[in-house]
């Protein structure tokens, strides 16, 4: 069996497995993470009513979809980052979903473009708690030969919650529309207006579930600790080669699995006449089965590869299949065939699927346990305002200024797609040995890593290789 970068093949073999409690921890994160999703794309499916009903612009919409959630989301990340390494991840995690339940319900009492960036803004504050909460409470709580397949597992929220968001909230849209709205205590609400509201009031429910989370003991710093940004910047630097690329090649698979949620029920609208009823239905059931297959199966697949000595799966596993999905991006948005289209987004999202699981998995293996939640928050900032952030609202700007015709936006689409596939399979690929050597090099990797942990704990650092 190859080393591995913080335990030797014997400490490794007798690492202990996850137990009920890591498992329940895991099943919580998860449904969590699909009513966030559900909370944060459930927009994608109301284009086309909030264009008339609002009268809102291409590029309105783009800000709403990805700006207004993603600034707040990423710059929540980096804060809420540090509060994860201080302070009990459960309460964090409760917080955070109250206030982005509260805040999804708003989204469907607005009237006004403004007040809905406002809403979509609160939304992103509390999700922001969840993924740096998350990854670095399971982090702790399984072994590492472990980690891929529970990040899989819970990474695997995300494609479920976008599958709901698309499914029910379809068949929630046309229900709705065949009564004009429905009526409520808060008064009359107009189809897309019930959709918001109705994805905000489950959270409020598991918000409570998680204070029952499991907190794993973490040890106390010392007194006359450096300040909190040195072990940061000391991780950073040490490993800024690899770090550089884990950023740059993730934040592309951000930019294409975003932008792909964003726009493509607005393109199949557009493109080929099918109704929110229909396009839901069909992308839950693309965009679930592909998502399912890449999330649960790569985490056990890398996991498989690395204890068969193959070091750098996650890099392997990441490149190969950004790389292959890249000309499917271009047939499926030029296609004038639906069938062909679904076809060809569910190998994109495929892609971006297993990436989303294998970028988590080795920001983890490459952190120090005392840093997890700072790095995670700032990996989730560079990956979700270049991919949420710029992604929809690049497509927007090409479809409203470029082409000047909301029917192009299949263009747009097949531009903006495989790029970032492209570019973000030759950045894990060029890397792909430098991760491996990490990976491999257990001595190395140990000494350094350990050295950064102590930093983190306020003692000196001695003898750091560069």
């Amino acid at each position: 069996m190859a080393h591995h970068p913080f335990l030797n093949d014997t400490q490794l073999s007798a690492e202990p497995r996850a137990g009920a409690r890591a498992w329940y921890a895991v099943g919580l994160l998860l449904c969590l993470y699909i009513l966030s999703f559900f909370g944060r794309q459930i927009i994608s499916l109301l284009v086309e009513p909030l264009e008339k009903d609002l009268g809102l612009t291409e590029v309105q919409i783009g800000l709403l979809i990805g700006f207004s959630f993603t600034l707040v989301y990423a710059i929540g990340g980096i804060a809420f980052g540090w509060f994860v390494d201080t302070f009990p991840r459960k309460l964090i995690i409760f917080v955070g979903t109250i206030v982005w339940a509260l805040s999804c319900i708003g989204c469907g009492l607005t009237t006004s473009f403004g007040w809905l960036f406002v809403a979509r803004m609160g939304v992103g504050i509390g999700e922001a708690t969840l993924m740096p909460a998350a990854y670095a409470l399971l982090s702790d709580t399984f072994p590492r030969r472990q980690l891929a397949t529970a990040l899989g597992v819970f990474s695997f929220g995300a494609t479920f919650g976008i599958a709901i968001s698309l499914g029910l909230g379809g068949y929630l849209l046309a229900l709705f529309a065949r009564s004009r709205g429905i009526e409520t205590p808060l008064g009359h609400l107009d189809p897309w207006q019930a959709a918001f509201v109705i994805a905000g009031c489950p959270p409020l429910v598991f918000g409570l579930l998680a204070l029952t989370l499991p907190e794993p003991t973490r040890k106390k710093r010392a007194s006359g600790h450096p300040p909190a940004a040195t072990p940061l910047l000391a991780v950073l630097r040490r490993r800024r080669g690899i770090m550089t690329a884990q950023f740059a090649g993730f934040s592309m698979n951000a930019l294409m699995g975003y932008t792909l949620m964003a726009w493509a029920p607005a393109f199949m609208s557009r493109s080929y006449g099918w109704r929110p009823g229909e396009i839901g239905p069909a992308l839950a059931l693309a965009l679930g089965l592909s998502g399912a297959i890449a999330t649960l199966g790569s985490g056990y697949l890398a996991d498989r590869m690395w204890a068969r000595g193959i070091n750098g799966s996650h890099y392997i596993l990441a490149a190969s299949a950004l790389a292959v999905s890249s000309p499917f991006g271009v047939v499926a948005f030029l296609s004038p065939s639906p069938w062909i289209f679904l076809a060809g987004i569910f190998v994109v999202y495929f892609a971006a699927a297993v990436s989303l699981n294998m970028g988590a998995t080795s920001l983890q293996l490459l952190t120090p346990p005392a840093l997890r939640g700072r790095v995670s928050g700032l990996y989730l900032f560079c990956t979700n305002m270049f991919g949420a952030g710029l992604g929809p609202l690049i497509v927007a700007m090409l479809t409203q200024h470029l082409f000047h015709d909301r029917a192009k936006v299949g263009i747009a689409m097949a531009i903006v797609t495989p790029t970032a596939a492209l570019s973000g399979a030759i950045i894990l690929g060029l890397a792909w040995r430098r991760y491996a050597k990490l990976i491999a090099d257990a001595e190395d990797s140990i000494e350094g890593l350990k050295s950064i942990d102590i930093a983190a704990s306020g003692a000196p650092v001695l003898g750091t290789k560069s």
